[in-house]
């Protein structure tokens, strides 16, 4: 009965995407709207397998798990069910902002996605397979939100930015679970989606609402993204007035903001950020003795010596890891191939990159912030299976720069003439 139930709730799902105004805007005909979605029905399929049979433990069935008793306290005590989520056990765990532990903004990013699969149970009697399917079809809003601003910088690059911004393999993968990570890519998406049209002249309260909406979502979710995305946002903004001095503007405005964070301590020990970044590496290093796939790492400590020598490492982790050859796990083997093949389309993008082109603040936007939140990842996560799925969104906004501004006619003509050449 209740894969009857699925069936019947993907029959109308493929029935509204057509018919929904942003989808339809995209530029995307039906059909190929259409075929998208469905993929992401099958890997839904195979995450929810994986997720219910194959992993130890999986997040995404535990807070299911917890979602269907909030969705019985629902009917059992209503009163209960709406004020808990802004309750905690200490009143100091208010005030824990920055904290990994004892702290009610970190039990409430999780408690947020509970709330979110209990209303998704008033209608999926509890099904996980149901409440994956619903997840996604909210997270599909985030990756057409991407296209329909890409396609606008790049409209030549049609069938590439379809291919990489909907089926890029990590992104495509971890997003089809129910994990922060798909609501993190369509919060960001969102932003972006009405920061750029905003920027083209379509101001209007309704966009601004909800740039205001999805930065809150964000920060409740992982407020380490919000406030990276604090410089990231006002380069862009003096970038788009200054388009001429765009890169001098990132430049600047990260300059400064790497003073502030290396003084934050100085200005109040609540907001020291480097020691915030330090405690969550050690809380990953403590998470990691549990599994099997943690990596060495050096230890981090809160000052600019300790980061400035941490920094290769950083990269290695979050970029390179896992190497082919650690693809002695099954499961490491289609990261490692997405590693390898990104590594290819940076070293194809250095010697035929674009030439003359005038890059738009965006594109740097999206350069700036995921190298930020790819060496925090670095720093502070010794676990390849975590790295994997943190690096998923940002690996994506560094790629499609990467794809769009390679010259590939000149990258064709040069094999064609290296086969020529090669002939005898």
């Amino acid at each position: 009965m209740i894969y009857l139930l699925f069936i019947l709730y993907c029959v109308l799902f493929c029935w509204l995407i057509p018919r929904i105004s942003f989808f339809k805007k995209s530029g995307l005909p039906s059909r190929l709207l259409l075929t998208l979605f469905v993929l992401r029905i099958l890997v839904l399929i195979v995450s929810s397998y994986l997720n219910r049979y194959y992993f130890p433990v999986s997040d995404s069935v535990t807070l299911n798990k917890l979602g269907i008793d909030e969705y019985h306290l629902l009917f059992q005590n209503p009163y209960e069910y709406f004020v808990n989520i802004f309750q905690s056990n200490s009143p100091e765990a208010y005030s824990r902002l920055l904290d990994d532990s004892h702290s009610y903004w970190n039990n409430l990013r999780t408690n947020l996605l509970i709330k979110m699969l209990s209303i998704f149970d008033l209608l999926s009697f509890g099904d996980f397979l149901i409440n994956t399917l619903f997840y996604n079809f909210l997270v599909f809003f985030g990756f057409i939100a991407l296209f329909r601003v890409f396609i606008k910088i790049f409209p030549k690059c049609y069938y590439l930015l379809i291919a990489t911004i909907f089926i890029f393999p990590s992104a495509f993968f971890f997003t089809s679970m129910i994990q922060r990570d798909g609501l993190i890519l369509l919060s960001l998406s969102m932003i972006i989606y009405q920061i750029f049209f905003i920027i083209n002249d379509q101001f209007s309260l309704k966009r601004t609402a909800l740039i205001v909406f999805f930065l809150l979502v964000i920060f409740l979710l992982r407020n380490f993204v919000f406030i990276t995305l604090i410089p990231a946002l006002t380069a862009w903004f003096i970038a788009n007035r200054f388009p001429k001095y765009a890169f001098l503007s990132f430049l600047v405005v990260y300059s400064l903001t790497t003073v502030l964070f290396f003084s934050s301590g100085y200005i109040s020990p609540r907001a020291n950020l480097p020691q915030y970044v330090s405690s969550r590496q050690t809380s990953f290093i403590y998470i990691g003795k549990e599994g099997n796939s943690t990596i060495s790492i050096k230890p981090l400590h809160p000052n600019l010596k300790s980061f400035i020598s941490n920094a290769p490492q950083a990269f290695n982790h979050a970029v390179m890891r896992p190497y082919l050859s650690e693809a002695t796990r099954i499961e490491y083997i289609p990261f490692a191939l997405e590693v390898f093949i990104i590594e290819l389309i940076f070293i194809v993008f250095l010697f035929y990159h674009q030439k003359k082109l005038l890059i738009n603040p965006l594109i740097y936007f999206c350069v700036f912030f995921s190298v930020t939140m790819l060496f925090i990842t670095g720093y502070t996560v010794p676990i390849i299976g975590a790295i994997v799925r943190y690096r998923s969104i940002y690996l994506l906004f560094l790629t499609l720069p990467m794809l769009c501004y390679t010259d590939w006619e000149r990258v064709k003509n040069s094999i064609i003439l290296k086969r020529k050449t090669a002939k005898p």
